[in-house]
């Protein structure tokens, strides 16, 4: 029954892969000549990470223990007679 079936691809079940397609920000960072080579590239990018860990980090403990709030407002004494 299939004898007269033939397929274009007998070897390779479904074709070949595509090709995986990403941005290397390292490689890019070296042709625009910021760095001289890769190792440099993955040294400045972790640096850069760790300046905005410290930035985030000084401005998150900044907010939170450094500022000082205004005192509440005075409750009134319509309020006070009210509650009592």
């Amino acid at each position: 029954m299939s004898e007269g079936i033939q397929f274009q691809n007998q070897g390779e079940e479904f074709g070949t892969p595509p090709q995986r397609s990403s941005f290397d920000f390292a490689s890019r960072m070296v042709s625009w000549g910021l760095v001289s080579s890769r190792k440099e590239a993955e040294y400045a990018m972790i640096g850069v990470a760790a300046l905005a860990l410290l930035v985030a980090a000084f401005f998150f403990f900044r907010g939170v223990g450094g500022g000082s709030a205004p005192p509440p407002p005075p409750i009134s004494s319509a309020l006070i007679s009210i509650l009592t």
